[in-house]
């Protein structure tokens, strides 16, 4: 009788558990969790040395040369480590790890813009970037509807 009841106990768990991409989904929101606490350090001192907060050239590169790219390196790898079970978390995955790759592109064609004073080299750099950010609000979109949907 014990083992009648252990046996229907395991089954009723793993019916419970029977979305293996919910579960997934829930292993890999907790894996992102501290890289994005790197990557909201990074994108606040980026934010410290662009745009409105622009002080000078040197600045910035000193924040990209210091800081930002060393980060954000650290940041990508991390995403490149987790890997997910289910095809669905894999490529979700994938998107943010392509879209993370860009923008690591992006500062350090910034930093080299920066070195050479090129502006061409500058404004691939912002478009790089921008493509970039683009690219992970589709991530957080798509990761917000997979959720939904399990």
């Amino acid at each position: 009788m014990k083992n009648l009841l252990l046996l229907f106990l395991t089954l009723l768990l793993i019916s419970g558990c029977g979305d293996p991409i919910k579960t997934d989904l829930t292993e890999y929101t907790r894996s992102i969790q501290p890289l994005t606490k790197i990557e909201e350090s990074v994108i606040t001192r980026w934010n410290s040395v662009s745009g409105k907060s622009y002080v000078n050239d040197n600045y910035m590169y000193q924040a990209l040369d210091e800081f930002i790219i060393e980060n954000y390196t650290q940041f990508v790898d991390g995403l490149k480590k987790i890997k997910p079970m289910t095809n669905e978390v894999k490529s979700l995955n994938e998107l943010y790890v392509n879209a993370a790759e860009k923008q690591l592109k992006g500062y350090e064609m910034m930093k080299a813009g920066l070195e050479k004073r090129d502006k061409d080299t500058m404004n691939n750099a912002y478009k790089l970037l921008t493509d970039g950010r683009a690219e992970e609000n589709s991530w957080a979109g798509k990761l917000e509807d997979l959720m939904k949907k399990h």
